[in-house]
């Protein structure tokens, strides 16, 4: 089970930035990121996925396309 505190954060993330990487989550602690965008994705999000240079090597991202609304069960 994913720890919602995490989820939501990752969602603050997206909605300010527009995306979310790997190695921004590693350093506050969330090691499981796949897990959460596969949550999101059921919920109705939409992600473009790519790899980024950085100073130290490449970073893997998540950029958000679009978040498909009628996909949303109010109930959870």
């Amino acid at each position: 089970m994913l720890n919602e505190s995490q989820k939501n954060w990752v969602k603050t993330q997206l909605e300010l930035n527009g995306k979310i990487t790997r190695n921004k989550c590693l350093r506050n602690f969330i090691s499981r990121l796949g897990a959460i965008i596969c949550d999101l994705k059921k919920e109705g999000y939409q992600f473009e996925t790519f790899y980024e240079k950085t100073e130290n090597g490449k970073d893997y991202v998540y950029k958000l396309k679009r978040i498909d609304l009628h996909l949303f069960n109010l109930n959870q």
